[in-house]
């Protein structure tokens, strides 16, 4: 009893040394603790019964875990290597490392959903980025290539493409014995340049996207490391960088495709639909070509066969009249035979008499 008295007497000090906002906040997390275990098992069956009736109406379902654990680079044929150069933590703040890490996590989550995700490299993990990384977790049971090198030890000079939206090269397409770096730098346009003066500094490749040649964009064409990355993976399953640009990029940047191409596309498409509907009707002629020559070979083989039965008939008629014909010749001879025989007897006979 003094036992439980001291602690009902503690809580109520505490109680008093509270504020009311920490009082309802107190009661709010045990009222939460109170129902958690039932909300969380409703959770569960409102999930089943979600995904029972997705899969009856036929839709396409997000694949389960069990799927993306066995979804490795590994096993994908797309050999195109895409990295996140991590080596600018010190042009970056905690709130903005925290961001980067954040957009690392998006592109992880992207790749592993893929069909065939692409070679994910992170490079120059150090310092800040590092100790985020292991903040949230055991990034390094990801998927995903992390080393503290930089990109210029990981691949050879001559295959490295740092992209940036001031080069002047602009990229036509990707190369799987290619390395795309993407700079993992999240600072608001406030070091602009500064990935493609590194490029050039390091005497790498570069080049940009081809936004300005497919799209029209009402606001500046700065993406952030997600969207350069998933534009990327977009286009090893598209290979159209208009339908990539539309598929990734947000609707509050007004992107939209330029006209020539948007009419491009509907050449290319009535051409493709115009080639279609000819090797169609190409399809159904020969179809009919063939069905008339199998009814001409038909009809061939029903008169062979009629010729080789009717000089067999022929054949049979002729043997059975000469068969009919020899009869009738042999009882002729043996009835004209018995008649003679039969009249010689009545002339003997008629002549004994007379005399």
């Amino acid at each position: 009893m003094d036992s439980v008295t001291k602690d009902e007497k503690e809580e109520t000090q505490a109680s008093a040394t509270m504020s009311k906002k920490q009082l309802r906040r107190q009661q709010r997390q045990e009222k939460w603790l109170s129902i958690k275990a039932d909300v969380r098992a409703k959770e569960k069956q409102r999930k089943k019964r979600k995904r029972r009736e997705a899969l009856e109406r036929g839709d396409v379902m997000a694949p389960t875990r069990k799927k993306l654990r066995t979804n490795t680079m590994a096993k994908s044929s797309c050999k195109t290597s895409v990295v996140i150069d991590c080596s600018l933590d010190s042009y970056m703040g905690e709130k903005d490392i925290t961001k980067l890490v954040k957009q690392i996590q998006f592109c992880y989550s992207s790749n592993r959903r893929a069909q065939n995700p692409m070679q994910f490299h992170v490079t120059g993990v150090h310092g800040q980025t590092k100790a985020r990384l292991e903040s949230i977790g055991d990034y390094q049971n990801w998927d995903v290539n992390f080393t503290s090198k930089d990109y210029h030890e990981v691949f050879e000079k001559e295959n490295i493409v740092y992209l940036s939206s001031e080069s002047e090269n602009t990229l036509q397409e990707l190369d799987p014995n290619k390395a795309y770096i993407i700079g993992g730098l999240v600072d608001h346009n406030h070091h602009k340049g500064l990935c493609h003066s590194l490029a050039i500094e390091k005497g790498v490749g570069h080049a940009r996207l081809p936004i300005s040649e497919f799209l029209d964009m009402k606001t500046r064409k700065v993406l952030t490391i997600n969207h350069v990355f998933d534009i990327l993976l977009k286009y090893t399953e598209m290979k159209n960088w208009s339908q990539a640009f539309c598929s990734v990029i947000p609707q509050r940047k007004g992107a939209h495709v330029k006209q020539d191409v948007e009419s491009s596309s509907q050449t290319d498409k009535q051409e493709s639909e115009t080639s279609s509907q000819t090797d169609k009707q190409e399809s159904e002629t020969s179809s009919q070509t063939d069905i008339l020559l199998q009814e001409s070979e038909t009809r061939s083989k029903s008169g062979t066969q009629e010729y080789e039965t009717s000089p067999q008939t022929g054949t049979q008629d002729c043997e059975s009249s000469s068969q009919t014909g020899t009869q009738e010749c042999e009882f002729s001879s043996q009835t004209d035979i018995q008649e003679c025989e039969s009249s010689s007897q009545t002339g003997t006979q008629e002549y004994e008499t007379s005399s």
